[in-house]
């Protein structure tokens, strides 16, 4: 499957203050280039205008000043989202320096930026430039474990997402995901065609309707990929032309057997192992015949990180506590 490859482990060490902190991969700066800025654009004034959509009246309270606040990581896990974060004040005319790179491993409590602007600006941006570094570093955590479960387990496959994000954030979700190496798999519908189980039953049958009306549609730009729950259907779906067949809610003692012997009869053909897939059990999926391991707790069960930011009047931010 020609995914992203994600982001290798291999990194140099980064220091802060003497203590090391992170992994910095130099890749990662690029990773930015992948954000369209009008669509990043977009999603900043609709993420400002859900927030505020009429008086400020807290803008009252903190005034227009030029004023000062330090973001501190408060959770272990990896950094990840500074353009969202930056793409945020930098429309509430707020200006951000980061003290480390993105994809840092935190290491709480950490400073690890610092924003000045306009007092009402600054606390106009403040949650939701919150809650977007939070979710995605998030992601990046959940994705960076399970990768490292899965080079642990000595796979080389790609650990990958799904399309379960949330609407709306699907653009910060997927990019969580690459910043924590792992691979974000199609971004929508249009980005490989995929016949699930339900296109499956409503064209008929996988291996005369189903796969030839998705190789009809997919033409040679696409690739297509066929969900089975069973070697028969995996047989009939590489024998149709899938590129991929994706064995879904498989067990571990199900999976292997049936990868195996359709690698022997179809070797140029990809599998992709998906469903009932944790953290805890991944290296159980790893084996010699999965290509792929998707999985959907990447974008739907991983915990937000814990960010504050404060405003400070002295020279010298105060560390804030850990609850």
């Amino acid at each position: 499957m020609d995914a992203e490859d994600g982001v290798s482990l291999l990194l140099p060490r980064l220091e802060y203050n003497g203590v090391i902190l992170a992994h910095c991969n130099l890749c990662l700066p690029g990773l930015a280039l992948l954000l369209p800025p009008v669509t990043l654009a977009a999603l900043v004034d609709s993420w400002l205008r859900e927030d505020c959509p009429g008086l400020n009246y807290a803008a009252l309270v903190s005034g227009a000043g030029p004023s000062q606040a330090a973001l501190w990581a408060k959770s272990p896990g990896v950094l990840a989202g500074q353009p969202f974060f930056d793409a945020i004040f930098t429309q509430l005319n707020c200006q951000v320096s980061w003290f480390l790179p993105e994809g840092s491993k935190l290491v709480p409590v950490a400073r690890v930026a610092e924003v000045r602007g306009p007092a009402h600006c600054l606390l106009l941006g403040e949650r939701v430039a919150l809650n977007t570094l939070a979710r995605c570093s998030g992601i990046a955590s959940a994705a960076a474990a399970a990768v490292e479960a899965a080079r642990g387990a000595g796979w080389t496959g790609h650990v990958a997402g799904t399309r379960k994000t949330t609407p709306g954030f699907r653009l910060v979700e997927k990019y969580g995901l690459l910043v924590g190496g792992a691979a974000s798999h199609r971004y929508d519908l249009g980005g490989l065609v995929m016949v699930k189980d339900n296109h499956v039953v409503a064209a008929g049958g996988v291996e005369k309707q189903a796969v030839r009306a998705a190789r009809q549609a997919a033409d040679f730009t696409l690739k297509v990929e066929v969900e089975c729950s069973s070697l028969q259907e995996a047989v009939q779906a590489a024998e149709a032309g899938a590129d991929l067949v994706l064995l879904d809610n498989f067990k571990p003692e199900e999976l292997h057997p049936t990868a195996t012997v359709l690698k022997a009869q179809f070797p140029s053909v990809a599998v992709e192992a998906s469903g009932g897939i944790t953290l805890d059990n991944l290296p159980q999926f790893c084996g010699p015949h999965i290509d792929v391991i998707s999985m959907g707790m990447l974008t739907q069960a991983a915990p937000a990180l814990d960010f504050s930011l404060k405003l400070f009047a002295k020279e010298v931010a105060p560390v804030p506590k850990i609850h």
